[in-house]
C-alpha cells in the first residue's frame, strides 16, 4: 500500500431543486420499495412492501430468491434482482444471499454477466476470468490505493484476522481511523491503459442500460463508524454507508444515507444500483489518475474500514 500522495476531496453539497406539477390531474403516484437493497441467509424470509398496489412481483433468479406479494424467500447462495411493477413503472430490489456458516469452506462463485473488479482477491478473479470485463486492481506499479496524508488518513488493522468475503485465506484490506478529527480518506487511482478502455467501456454501459448495473461493496465491521463512498471520480455520486450522517470539525455532511449493516465482525455486502447515478456517471471523465472508487470517514479515531469483493457488475 502506497501512502506517498495526496488526493484533496472538497466536499461539496449538494443543491436539491424542487419541481411544482401545475394543472396536472390524476397523477399516477411514483412506486416506491421498502428497499433497494437486501441481505438474507438460506432460509430466511423479508416482507417487501409498495406506496401503491402492486400488480406484479417477479425475481430473475428463482434458485437463488422467490418473492410471492412481496414476501422475498431466500433458497441457495448467490444474487437475485427482485422487481415490482405497477403503474407503468418497474422498481428493483437486489437480494444477496448468503449461507449460514462460519466462513469456512469459501465459495468464490460470482452470479453475474460481466464484472469489473476494483478489490478482489486473486482466488476470486481467476475463477471468474470468463466473465471479468474491466480489472481495475491494484498493482503497485500503474493501478495504486493512495491514503490520504497530512495526519487526516488511515492506518493499517494490524489485529485484523478472518477469512475475506468469499470465505477464504487471500485477505482484504483492512483499515482504521486515525484522525481524531478532519476526514480520512483513499482512493482507488488507476492509470493502467487496459484499466482506462475498461472504464470508458463500463460507462458507456451504465449509460446506455443502468437499470442492468450495480456496485457491490463487502464491508465489516466490529465498531461504530459511518463512512462515505464514491466512484469514476465524482463525488456526485457520493452515498454513506453507517447509522446516520458523518460529522466532522465541519458539521454534518449532507451525503444521503444508504444503509447499514450489523457491526458483528462479519461480512456484509452491498449491492448499489448504478440507476442511481447514471447521470453523474456520464459526467464523469475518463483518464489517466482517476480514482475508480474512494472511500471518505470522519473523526471517529479507531473505526474499522474493513473492505472486500469491491465491483461493478451487470446482473
Amino acid at each position: 500500500m502506497k501512502t506517498n500522495k495526496f488526493f484533496a476531496a472538497a466536499l461539496a453539497a449538494l443543491a436539491l431543486v424542487g419541481f411544482t406539477a401545475c394543472g396536472k390531474q390524476n397523477t399516477p403516484e411514483n412506486l416506491e420499495l421498502s428497499e433497494s437493497a437486501l441481505q438474507l441467509k438460506v432460509g430466511e424470509t423479508h416482507q417487501l412492501t409498495a406506496n401503491v398496489t402492486v400488480e406484479s412481483w417477479t425475481s430473475s433468479n428463482e434458485q437463488v430468491a422467490t418473492v410471492k406479494d412481496g414476501l422475498v424467500t431466500a433458497l441457495a447462495e448467490g444474487n437475485a434482482i427482485i422487481s415490482a411493477t405497477a403503474n407503468g413503472q418497474t422498481k428493483t430490489c437486489v437480494v444477496a444471499v448468503k449461507k449460514d456458516s462460519d466462513g469456512q469452506g469459501g465459495d468464490a462463485t460470482i452470479t453475474a454477466k460481466r464484472i469489473w473488479a476494483v478489490l478482489l482477491d486473486g482466488v476470486t478473479a481467476e475463477a471468474n476470468a470468463s466473465i471479468m470485463a474491466g480489472d481495475f486492481r491494484v498493482d503497485d506499479v500503474e493501478n495504486h490505493l493512495y491514503i490520504w496524508a497530512s495526519g487526516e488518513t488511515y492506518a493499517a488493522n494490524e489485529n485484523a484476522t478472518g477469512k475475506n468475503y468469499f470465505g477464504n485465506n487471500e485477505g482484504y484490506t483492512a483499515l482504521t481511523v486515525v484522525a481524531p478529527a478532519g476526514w480520512s480518506g483513499l482512493g482507488f487511482c488507476i492509470e493502467r491503459a487496459e484499466s482506462i478502455t475498461a472504464m470508458q467501456a463500463l460507462k458507456e454501459a451504465i449509460v446506455a442500460n443502468p437499470d442492468n448495473f450495480y456496485l457491490h461493496i463487502g464491508l465489516k465491521s466490529a465498531t461504530a463508524g459511518n463512512h462515505i463512498f464514491y466512484f469514476f471520480g465524482n463525488e456526485s455520486t457520493k452515498l454513506t454507508i453507517g447509522s446516520g450522517h458523518m460529522t466532522t470539525g465541519d458539521g454534518e455532511d449532507p451525503t444521503p444515507v444508504y444503509g447499514d449493516f450489523e457491526r458483528d465482525g462479519a461480512w456484509h455486502g452491498f449491492d448499489i444500483p448504478m440507476a442511481n447515478y447514471a447521470s453523474a456517471i456520464a459526467a464523469a471523465e475518463v483518464k489517466a489518475g482517476i480514482n475508480i472508487f474512494c472511500a471518505l470517514s470522519g473523526n471517529a479515531a479507531g473505526a474499522q474500514l474493513n473492505l472486500d469483493a469491491i465491483y461493478f457488475y451487470e446482473k
